[in-house]
């Protein structure tokens, strides 16, 4: 039985306690041991640096113009959007001589294309201009210190409801030309918001925040989704029958049965590279970690432990799963092979959850509890005795950390600014930009690069 006096276990056992999900305050709970791989404190943060992280002295942020894109009647504001995509992943920052870069916006309006030397007095470091012909999208971006174009792509199929859509496209190939980043923006977002009578429904977004629907009409509460089958489906517990089931939806709006096994059906973490899930079930009464196929089949155990094991983490290559257990008293994350063997603990004394493997294998992101606030840290597992790096502090909660397709960037939700919104952070920068106003998200999962 869950304790009411310590909601700080809201995020381990997310799974088995209904009524941390519905309540909208948290109680601090008493404060645990600080991680003990915990990195030296950093210099004091200004003023600048209160999102719960900080930046790095020598950071210096490239400068992108970019040219109001023409040719159709929502290609102009494509340049904003491209523009705001950069910001939010700590990649490039608007020219700062504003005026010099109006003067250069015009010169490229008059010639049809780039002017350099426009952009050369704007003080930027690439410029990028685009235009529609019939239903393509062609783009040009250069580096102003050579002069040499960088980046020449066509985009076939564009019609003015896509520009949104299309935008996000150009942005991740300008991530990849001057950040050597993969793109991000041409993925999306899922996780939970509170509706009105005390429900809960699931909202797919893209990656910047925009465009944001509801997915499901479950009218009851809905917790842990997931993403599945390419980025084209959504899995996720539902407890429209009472009972905590696991169903799927296609984002068509197709809804399917996975397990309505007896108990617990719920934290699904998909696999694309082998198509399975890994689940946490309770059927037989304690709570372990299984997979199992895209319809609820093949069952496979993987925990057998007398303490809570959930929040299964598919390594990318699906040889290895990461959960939180409390198997040595409290919560930490776990590794094990998908082949069976014994769990590998790579967290110490001390509270954690929520573990989150980044696409390339390489890191593990995860919740930490400490003085009364929960705080997101990362791992490099790929490294022997790797230290783990402190990505937000002083923030209040932090929580449910998901990679995005980068590798280098992560989403979670957060208390900071009073109700849960999300937020997104380049983990380089350590920066937090807020993605959703008046949300109160609650999960979100990271969905890969849509084709």
């Amino acid at each position: 039985m869950l304790s009411q006096e310590k909601p700080s276990m809201r995020l381990f056992v997310k799974t088995l306690a209904v009524a941390c999900l519905i309540s909208s305050s948290i109680v601090v709970a008493q404060p645990a041991a600080k991680p003990d791989t915990k990195p030296s404190q950093p210099a004091k943060e200004s003023a600048a640096q209160s999102l719960g992280a900080v930046r790095p002295s020598n950071l210096v942020l490239l400068q992108l113009g970019i040219s109001a894109f023409t040719g159709s009647p929502q290609a102009g504001g494509m340049a904003e959007l491209i523009q705001n995509d950069m910001a939010l992943a700590d990649i490039a920052t608007r020219p700062t001589n504003t005026a010099a870069a109006a003067a250069a916006i015009a010169a490229d309006n008059a010639a049809g294309s780039v002017a350099l030397d426009g952009w050369i007095a704007a003080g930027v470091n690439y410029a990028l201009r685009g235009n529609v012909t019939g239903d393509t999208l062609q783009v040009e971006l250069y580096d102003i210190a050579s002069k040499a174009r960088i980046l020449g792509k066509s985009y076939s199929g564009f019609t003015d409801p896509q520009a949104r859509r299309y935008a996000h496209r150009v942005a991740d190939d300008v991530m990849k030309a001057i950040g050597n980043t993969p793109g991000i923006f041409a993925s999306q977002i899922c996780y939970v918001t509170d509706k009105r009578g005390g429900t809960k429904e699931v909202i797919v977004m893209d990656a910047d925040g925009g465009g944001a629907r509801q997915l499901t009409n479950e009218n009851a509460l809905v917790a842990m989704p997931c993403w599945g089958k390419n980025g084209t489906e959504v899995f996720y517990t539902s407890y429209r029958d009472n009972n905590p089931d696991l169903y799927g939806m296609t984002l068509a709006g197709r809804r399917f049965e996975v397990s309505r096994r007896p108990g617990l059906n719920t934290s699904p973490s998909w696999n694309e590279a082998i198509g399975r899930l890994a689940v946490t079930l309770a059927k037989d009464g304690n709570t372990e970690i299984y997979s199992m196929s895209r319809e609820g089949r093949d069952l496979t155990r993987f925990t057998n432990s007398p303490g809570t094991d959930t929040a299964p983490e598919w390594s990318p290559d699906g040889t290895r799963v990461a959960f939180t257990s409390d198997r040595d008293g409290q919560p930490g994350i776990f590794i094990m092979s998908a082949g069976g063997g014994s769990a590998q603990r790579i967290t110490g004394a001390g509270y954690y959850d929520s573990p989150s493997w980044s696409p390339d294998g390489r890191r593990l992101a995860y919740v930490a509890r400490e003085a009364g606030e929960f705080n997101l840290y990362m791992i490099d597992i790929s490294a022997a005795s790797a230290p783990a790096i402190q990505l937000t502090r002083g923030a209040r909660d932090n929580m449910d950390p998901s990679w995005g397709p980068s590798s280098k960037h992560l989403i979670f939700a957060s208390n900071r600014a009073g109700a849960r919104e999300i937020y997104m952070m380049n983990v380089d920068t350590k920066q937090a930009k807020q993605l959703t106003r008046g949300a109160n998200a609650l999960t979100p999962e990271w969905g890969p690069i849509m084709p």
